[in-house]
């Protein structure tokens, strides 16, 4: 297979995204490929908005940019972010304690003690944080995930290196009359994939769900079950295994993918949105008409609709977290 070599310039970047799309004819390409508009970039702090969607029921038709400059804290009711972000580390000869984020409001006794009306999906890429609860501290290290429903909660790095990494912002719409199907209460599992999920009480462990299929393995992260009514909405899915969500749902998930030879049962076309970050190894990205691409660490793949496939390359396992949401309402003539 040949592809467009990775660009190891275009890698040096803060972030480097690709994102899909069908044009006026009909054809499946990559529509843009380099860093996201809004994006800021400085010694020690840089964010990258690689998808902003204004409300509910997305289509892939979408302009995945946010029309206005900025970085808003939430989006609007039914709306979802998806950002990068790189924070630094402990300064030399620093308390550690004197480092916990500062948000406006918070109080001198638990400096960034802060709650959003937010369901968060996140995602650790580089380095380690120490995540603040009401019930105490946790460190989060690469490739650890968080889901944090609206509680209480404060962020200051663990060591001198810093962090980087992904959290899509979901903010519910109460107004959504969709029923919520297939889902049940978050529990503890044996999968080697570590998820905290806030609330009362917290649960910190490994993931329950995942099906694995010649070369792939998908674990489950979260499912909301239907388009989002409350931050603390979701659990681990109930009943059939799924690719795609349900109307108006989203999939949280961990993606492995075995390097292997391309086959012709890997195309797939799926009616959502969907972001790939992806954490570990190399990975080729197909389209029709011979349109692919090469993807490492830190790319961000932002799939709207089109046919495609992944081949993993090289002699690493190959693995990205995927946020795949619920894009039906192209069907319905929105």
């Amino acid at each position: 297979m040949s592809a467009q070599a990775y660009d190891h310039a275009m890698g040096q970047t803060f972030v480097r995204r690709v994102v899909t799309g069908i044009d006026a004819a009909g054809r499946h390409l990559i529509t843009a490929d380099g860093a996201a508009p809004n994006t800021i970039v400085t010694d020690t702090v840089a964010v990258s908005e690689v998808l902003w969607l204004d409300g509910p029921l997305p289509s892939i038709s979408d302009d995945p940019d946010n029309a206005d400059s900025g970085f808003a804290l939430e989006p609007p009711p039914g709306g979802a972010s998806a950002r990068i972000i790189r924070m630094p580390g402990i300064p030399a000869g620093a308390d550690p304690d004197s480092t916990w984020l500062r948000v406006a409001g918070d109080s001198e006794s638990k400096p960034g003690m802060h709650a959003t009306d937010t369901l968060d999906l996140m995602v650790v890429l580089e380095g380690c944080v120490v995540m603040g609860l009401e019930d105490g501290e946790r460190v989060i290290g690469p490739g650890e995930f968080v889901i944090q429903r609206g509680t209480l909660h404060r962020w200051r790095p663990a060591d001198e290196h810093g962090w980087t990494y992904f959290v899509a912002m979901l903010r519910p719409d109460i107004d959504a009359n969709t029923d919520i199907v297939n889902v049940k209460p978050v529990t503890t599992g044996d999968k080697a994939v570590r998820r905290v999920v806030t609330g009362s009480p917290v649960v910190d462990g490994g993931a329950v769900d995942a099906v694995s299929m010649s070369a792939i393995t998908m674990t489950d992260v979260w499912h909301t079950g239907g388009p989002l009514q409350s931050v603390d909405q979701g659990g681990d899915p109930d009943g059939p295994w799924s690719l795609v969500p349900p109307t108006g749902g989203l999939w949280f998930r961990l993606v492995e993918l075995t390097p292997a030879p391309p086959f012709e049962k890997g195309w797939h076309i799926t009616p959502t949105v969907d972001v790939d970050v992806v954490l570990r190894g190399r990975v080729v990205l197909e389209l029709p008409e011979g349109v692919q691409t090469e993807l490492g660490p830190g790319d961000v793949v932002i799939q709207r609709g089109t046919n495609h496939r992944w081949t993993a390359i090289g002699d690493e396992q190959f693995v990205m977290a995927s946020l795949m949401m619920d894009a039906t309402a192209d069907n319905a003539g929105k």
